[in-house]
């Protein structure tokens, strides 16, 4: 009885070591699945982010937008690419692991049936050299009938453990080639989703080698823009000073003609004062010689009015009215703003007033006053300004002129239409305000004004 606990309590520990061995086998399989599951989680809402990005480089090229705009998106896919690249290869060392795991599986169920197999054969070879169950020597060597029945037990016990090893090989060679056929249907499988990673590994490359080439082409295309837009703002620059020189070489006219007209003014006055002196005195030296006076009081008082007319100045404009009465949206505010294509920041000389869709429109006198230009130049177009006396207002990127240098124009009158001539990326009015010499906010004098929100 003894001998039978000691043969189940040691079937039963290899039992237990054989369940171990599984479930420890089964530990690094189970990692790993979780493992690819967080990886494909991870892959999948990195996919979504691609697309959401085509699909933005799909609207930005629908719209023509800003080679920046652009480029920031292909950056962005780019960098999406690379993380989803990384996540494949992790994904791909991952089904490696996982073969690598089920191989050794395999071997190891290999091992345990040839362990078997090996003590099947030496139990085999043993009966053969003992001439297997020798039933009549037992009878006959047994002395009395309870050694018999001892006999008989004892062989009972051999011929069971020849059952449970021959048992356990059949199980082990059943496990062995279970665990192969495991191991070959899975090993396909992850070799199908494998050469699936690779496929799409290869798909996302050739979008990077895409997106590269496009970003070494926008790149270009940035530099020639930056070069082009550098030249413009120049031309812009030497616009807006030729306008304030304008306007600077206006005012220092009005004002040498101010000067002239107070001194003229002057000088009349002096002179007519001597006129009136003189004539009272002539007056009254005919008087005190009992002579009749030689001129009358209505002479002398109009010699006299003559000398008070003196200089009238030119004063201030009446109020602003708005330029473009087709729109009141302001796409551009006055004074600094930053450069789209160098990020620097820029002063913008005056508003632009959206024009979208009303090209040819009328452009109109902000206040009576002067023409004192009405010209093209490549930077402002066709551009009007009126001097209103203290005051003086610019017109630009007009599609054409209605008036011309030296008019005389009222308030609300058309001066231009409104269009995109000279360096403009759309119709708009670009509408200035000089106070003397200097440029002021032209949104202070009006009220009502729309902004454009980007």
């Amino acid at each position: 009885m003894k001998k039978n606990k000691a043969i189940s309590i040691i079937a039963i520990m290899l039992a237990v070591l054989m369940l171990l061995s599984l479930f420890i086998s089964a530990i690094p399989v189970r990692a790993h699945a979780d493992e690819l599951d967080e990886l494909k989680a991870k892959k999948e809402e990195l996919s979504a982010k691609v697309q959401s990005i085509k699909e933005k480089l799909d609207g930005l090229e629908e719209e023509k937008t800003t080679v920046l705009e652009r480029k920031a998106a292909l950056e962005e896919q780019n960098d999406l690419a690379s993380q989803q690249l990384e996540i494949i290869n992790i994904e791909i060392e991952n089904y490696n692991d996982l073969i690598e795991t089920k191989a050794q599986e395999v071997d190891a169920a290999k091992n345990r049936e040839q362990r078997q197999l090996e003590k099947y054969r030496s139990r085999i070879r043993a009966m053969e050299e003992n001439g297997g169950y020798n039933i009549l020597a037992l009878i006959f060597q047994a002395e009395t009938f309870s050694d018999l029945l001892t006999a008989f037990d004892d062989m009972g016990e051999i011929m069971q453990s020849d059952k449970q090893l021959q048992k356990q090989y059949e199980d082990a060679r059943e496990e062995t080639e279970e665990i192969k056929a495991q191991f070959e249907a899975e090993k396909a499988v992850y070799e199908a989703d494998q050469a699936e990673l690779r496929k799409e590994q290869e798909g996302i490359q050739a979008d990077m080698d895409a997106a590269a080439e496009e970003l070494e082409r926008l790149e270009e295309e940035i530099e020639e823009a930056v070069r082009a837009y550098e030249a413009a703002e120049q031309e812009e620059a030497n616009a807006a000073a030729a306008v304030a020189n304008a306007i600077a070489a206006n005012n220092a006219r009005k004002a040498q003609e101010r000067a002239a007209a107070q001194a003229a003014a002057a000088q009349a006055a002096a002179e007519a004062k001597q006129r009136v002196q003189e004539m009272t005195q002539a007056n009254a030296d005919a008087t005190a010689a009992g002579q009749e006076a030689p001129y009358t009081e209505a002479e002398i008082q109009a010699v006299a009015e003559e000398g008070n007319v003196g200089y009238v100045s030119g004063g201030g404009s009446e109020g602003y009215i708005w330029p473009l009465p087709c729109s009141t949206r302001v796409t551009s505010r006055f004074g600094n703003r930053t450069d789209p294509f160098t990020g620097q920041t820029r002063y913008h000389s005056g508003i632009d007033i959206d024009g979208f869709g009303n090209d040819g429109s009328p452009v109109v006198a902000a206040a009576s006053g002067t023409v004192i230009t009405a010209s093209y130049d490549s930077a402002y177009g066709n551009y009007v300004i009126i001097d209103h006396g203290d005051t003086s207002t610019v017109y630009a990127h007009m599609s054409g002129l209605a008036v011309s240098y030296g008019d005389t124009v009222s308030q609300g009158q058309t001066v231009g239409y409104v269009g995109s001539t000279g360096r403009a990326t759309g119709t708009h009015l670009h509408f200035e305000v000089y106070v003397g010499d200097g440029r002021v906010d032209p949104a202070q004098y009006f009220s009502g004004i729309s902004y454009y929100q980007c």
